[in-house]
């Protein structure tokens, strides 16, 4: 199918879908505290896959969030496979419980397959601004410099079709050995001669405080001006059964600096979407099951805490 042809299929409605009973539409803005409008705060929907597209949207409101970074992925709320009908079917739900969706989380490398361009283009038809790349990882049969080579070009062409279809691609950087991206230089020197707007950074502070302990603000000067949006969770190192580990905490409870970060993104005047990240232990809904353990009452309420704790210390930052 022709690009042109198949972005005005994709603008076709999806027939309307009963809303949960007892919401009150209205998405929650950006809110004026600490002296500069809060960043929106959207929820890696990863945590809510239990839940169906309009029990998701549903939930916006009465969590304060602005809107939601969608799961578009194998085992995602979408599914790539049948992203022509399930996506469009995602997002009217959103607009019907009065919430938004500008981002989503795919396994998008490369421009190597035609179905991830015609994904992008109508996620950009439909409203969304900006999609996360899928995770890279150092080929050990090379160096390191070779591989932040290749890594170059590759994004380099992904950008292009980024910049073609006017949607916004953001590597996120995680933490770990053979990660790329882990050490922020890598991810620095494969994307800094690239358009932020067409491909730029989503800054995690929590992968970057774990590879970098105490030198993580150096890493954030880095990247900086190759940040368009943030990736925000916390955690903790802990003895478990003898060996120390990485756990994941709710937001404030951890090892991250989170009044020093928001002071830093003050100061720098970036107020870039954020998407929030549960990923303490939730019963399984952390891990993306549909059939977590713990009751759906509780996960909301957790995820809510979340909400709360970041315009608290927003505020007092």
């Amino acid at each position: 199918m022709e690009r042109r042809e198949f972005l005005k299929l994709a603008g076709a409605g999806v027939a309307a879908s009963t809303l949960l009973s007892g919401f009150a539409p209205g998405s929650v803005l950006a809110e004026e505290t600490g002296g500069m409008t809060m960043p929106g705060i959207h929820l890696f929907s990863k945590c809510l896959q239990f839940l169906n597209y309009h029990e998701l949207a549903g939930t916006a409101a009465t969590l304060g969030l602005q809107g939601f970074d969608l799961t578009v992925r194998p085992g995602g709320h979408v599914d790539p496979e049948n992203f022509e009908r399930d996506l469009p079917a995602a997002i009217k739900a959103m607009k019907e419980a009065g919430t938004s969706c500008e981002m989503m989380v795919t396994k998008i490398v490369s421009t190597e397959n035609q179905r991830d361009y015609d994904l992008l283009a109508l996620a950009h038809s439909l409203g969304i601004k900006s999609y996360r790349l899928g995770g890279l990882r150092f080929d050990p049969d090379v160096s390191q410099m070779e591989s932040v080579k290749r890594y170059e070009l590759q994004l380099a062409s992904l950008a292009e079709w980024n910049r073609e279809i006017g949607i916004t691609g953001m590597f996120q950087n995680h933490s770990g050995e053979g990660h790329f991206g882990a050490s922020i230089w890598d991810i620095y020197l494969a994307s800094k001669n690239l358009d932020p707007d067409a491909l730029g950074i989503q800054f995690d502070i929590r992968h970057a405080t774990t590879e970098g302990g105490r030198k993580w603000p150096d890493s954030f000067r880095l990247i900086k001006p190759q940040i368009r949006s943030l990736a925000f969770k916390d955690f903790k190192w802990a003895e478990v059964d003898d060996k120390w580990k990485l756990v994941n905490t709710p937001m404030g409870q951890g090892m991250v600096d989170f009044k020093r970060y928001f002071r830093m993104l003050k100061d720098a005047g970036m107020n870039y979407p954020v998407s929030l990240h549960c990923e303490y232990d939730l019963g399984g809904a952390e891990k993306g099951k549909r059939d977590p353990t713990m009751p759906k009452e509780e996960i909301l309420a957790a995820i809510k805490q979340d909400v709360d704790t970041i315009k608290r210390i927003w505020a007092e930052a």
